[in-house]
């Protein structure tokens, strides 16, 4: 880990206010294929927390209903204190939420600088050259030369495409920032470069950010909150020295085996 100051929310409080993502009872189902049952979750207001579950959990699954990308089969879904799945309550939150999937999701058609404006030009009234100068103030936030920004996705290395993606998920200055597998492909320098970035954007901008990761070395990087989706459910959700001594047969086999021990090694 590095040396940086980082700022760690108060993982005491359970004041309603400092809930920004609160999941309750929620069943999503695609046929007769039940993924999440009577799951809950809490996100605190300005913690970097991550998921994490084995294959076929449904991590993606929750991280689109959460956006409201999924229509669950029973609970509720509220994010900065709307119903995501309700018209008025979409709209509500569309401009205070960013979103970096996995693959970055950009217009290829597009160049860098054009697809952190898109949003800017939807949501917002500004004229065409202040929209282009917050564009590039996005880019270079997010850790890419002022060239970057006239390159269309193609001319881009993943890790550029990653930075790039993010660039656009925080054009609205969004107070929620979601992560799909943000290191996935990277290489272990690129993958920390990576995690420093964000940590670095939560300080500086404020953010909240939801991680969904298998990236260990990111978990003990960054997260100040673990969530295990297991069992249907979040079966836990604590900082990863808590989850450390769980009984749990797949948390203790994720924290506790031969990957998970070699970050703690590398981290104490």
């Amino acid at each position: 880990m590095t040396g940086a100051i980082t700022t760690r929310v108060d993982l005491s409080s359970d004041r309603s206010d400092d809930i920004v993502v609160r999941v309750r009872d929620l069943r999503t189902a695609f046929g007769d294929t039940v993924i999440h049952e009577n799951l809950d979750l809490d996100v605190r207001r300005g913690e970097i927390i991550g998921l994490v579950g084995g294959s076929g959990t449904g991590k993606s699954v929750l991280l689109e209903t959460i956006l409201g990308l999924n229509t669950p089969a029973a609970g509720k879904v509220e994010v900065l204190g709307y119903d995501v799945h309700d018209d008025v309550g979409s709209l509500a939150v569309v401009s205070r939420i960013g979103v970096m999937f996995q693959n970055g999701a950009l217009f290829s058609s597009l160049t860098v600088r054009e697809n952190v404006e898109a949003p800017l030009l939807e949501h917002t009234p500004f004229p065409a050259d202040f929209i282009c100068g917050l564009a590039e103030l996005k880019i270079r936030l997010a850790g890419l030369a002022d060239d970057a920004g006239l390159k269309k996705p193609s001319e881009l290395s993943g890790g550029m495409r990653k930075r790039a993606g993010v660039a656009r998920a925080i054009a609205l200055d969004p107070e929620l920032l979601f992560l799909d597998e943000p290191t996935a492909g990277l290489d272990p320098i690129g993958a920390a470069e990576f995690d420093d970035l964000v940590r670095r954007l939560r300080d500086a901008l404020g953010l909240t950010v939801f991680m969904v990761t298998h990236d260990l070395d990111s978990l003990y990087a960054i997260c100040d909150r673990v969530a295990v989706l297991a069992d249907r459910k979040v079966a836990a959700i604590d900082t990863i020295a808590m989850l450390e001594k769980s009984d749990h047969p797949w948390i203790k086999s994720y924290f506790g085996g031969p990957r998970g021990r070699a970050v703690q090694e590398k981290t104490t």
